[in-house]
């Protein structure tokens, strides 16, 4: 097995375990943060919404800003790994309820442009059925 599906297995794995009913939200926070990194659109798929809109502020990872469908994030986000990059992820706060979680990480991107730079993400996740979703992501500077 390469490299890069030696990662693409172990992400897989990941996003199974985050899909699972009942696991904490931490889970879901770290399979979002593996894709990123890997730059794979597609390993976000399962923690979108299949209804209802997902809240951006994007700055470095978009331009966008609004509330946008499942479909319509993976299409930000895949754009933006055809020009950026990020180069790490690290979860710095997480809080959940049964009915809420709040989480923030440190990432270190190269947006479009080439420019190197470190932000905040703010996630707020909603348990779906049988899965945590992402609600809301908004980037903040560090």
């Amino acid at each position: 097995m390469t490299k890069i599906g030696s990662k693409a297995a172990v992400v897989g794995l990941v996003l199974l375990a985050a899909a699972t009913h009942g696991d904490e939200p931490r889970k879901t926070v770290d399979a979002f943060g593996a894709a990123l990194v890997l730059g794979d659109a597609d390993g976000i798929r399962p923690m979108l919404p299949t209804t209802g809109k997902v809240r951006v502020h994007l700055v470095r990872l978009g331009p966008q800003e609004g509330a946008l469908r499942g479909g319509q994030l993976h299409a930000v986000l895949e754009d933006f790994f055809e020009r950026g990059s990020v180069r790490s992820f690290q979860l710095q706060t997480i809080e959940h309820s049964s009915r809420l979680a709040l989480a923030s990480a440190q990432v270190d991107l190269i947006d479009a442009k080439g420019t190197r730079a470190t932000i905040r993400l703010h996630l707020s996740l909603e348990p779906d059925n049988d899965r945590w979703v992402l609600r809301e992501i908004r980037e903040s500077r560090k």
